[in-house]
């Protein structure tokens, strides 16, 4: 076997064992925060001291490791991607461009080849956003782009973020000195799976990323009137579960009519959501992307007016929140 063949080899198998760590038996589960975080962490680390890096965490959890270089003050090139998963996520996504670039550098190491830069690995805490809401808190924290606010962010078992941090060893203070120097980075570079079927169709075993897609998210509030569900005559409803049915398939028309955005409902919630009664109050989310600015805002205001003129068109009451 070959040496790139080993290292193939080692690589699918660190993703097997980082695939193990959930807080879900059923399916890989791994949220920021948590004790699987903790344990990924301490794995990655440990896989970075073997590779001949130093190591250390910042201060919201994101771990690292450096390949250092002979050189006095020598510019930084980054590689990794994100060691959290979204629910029943994939055991690629993220770890991949993690694991591989570890093993990289412990290929380098063995043949001792130095650099007139330094390596980082960085395996970010969060890119997913699942437990708090919000997403790309580790790589934000880098840019020094946390918020106050974020401080009340619970999850759903009304834990704060702040709360959380302390459990894990953090502090929400200290997060500031997470961010880094812009001014001796070399570059960024991420390998990553493809999270859709274009490869696979076009038979391709790689591609390079020409853009990234600008996302807007927001959460879709609909309010009507609960009802019993044998009494109600249909021409007196104000039935919130079907105006966001309405809306939702508004949305994927909206974007299958324009070329270079994709629009996505991927989250609802209803209420009182029994089965012999009229939905009173609805929640869905909305994700609008593009590589274009332009052509996703366009798309997303078209999306709002038919979203109100439903609405109205029901007599229920719409609210939007940017999220």
């Amino acid at each position: 076997m070959s040496e790139f063949a080993e290292l193939a080899t080692q690589v699918m198998a660190r993703c097997e064992m980082l695939g193990t760590l959930s807080q879900n038996p059923n399916c890989l589960d791994r949220r920021y925060l948590s004790e699987q975080h903790r344990l990924a962490n301490q794995l990655a680390s440990g896989w970075m001291i073997e590779a001949g890096m130093t190591t250390w965490q910042d201060a919201v959890g994101n771990i690292w490791g450096r390949y250092t270089s002979t050189v006095p003050n020598a510019p930084r090139l980054i590689l990794g991607s994100h060691l959290d998963t979204v629910p029943n996520g994939g055991k690629y996504d993220g770890m991949l461009g993690v694991v591989a670039a570890i093993s990289m550098v412990a290929m380098f190491d063995g043949l001792q080849r130095k650099f007139p830069f330094h390596i980082d690995i960085v395996g970010f805490c969060d890119e997913e956003g699942t437990r708090f809401g919000t997403t790309l808190l580790g790589s934000r924290a880098l840019t020094g782009n946390w918020q106050e606010s974020w401080r009340h962010l619970k999850d759903e078992n009304g834990i704060s973020l702040a709360e959380a941090m302390e459990q894990f060893g953090l502090h929400f203070d200290e997060v500031s000195s997470a961010s880094i120097s812009r001014t001796d980075i070399l570059g960024y570079l991420e390998l990553h799976i493809e999270q859709g079927p274009v490869l696979e169709q076009e038979n391709l075993p790689v591609g390079v990323v020409s853009a990234i897609a600008g996302a807007k998210r927001f959460n879709i509030t609909i309010e009507g009137m609960a009802g019993h569900a044998g009494t109600v005559p249909m021409s007196m409803r104000y039935d919130a579960l079907a105006a966001s049915a309405e809306m939702i398939l508004a949305v994927e028309r909206i974007s299958q009519q324009r070329t270079g955005v994709v629009a996505t409902v991927g989250k609802i919630d209803n209420m009182p959501n029994g089965v012999n009664v009229i939905s009173g109050r609805t929640r869905f989310s909305l994700d609008v992307r593009s590589e274009d600015d332009t052509l996703r805002d366009e798309a997303l205001a078209e999306i709002m007016q038919h979203l109100g003129e439903i609405g109205a068109k029901r007599n229920v009451k719409l609210s939007v929140e940017h999220i």
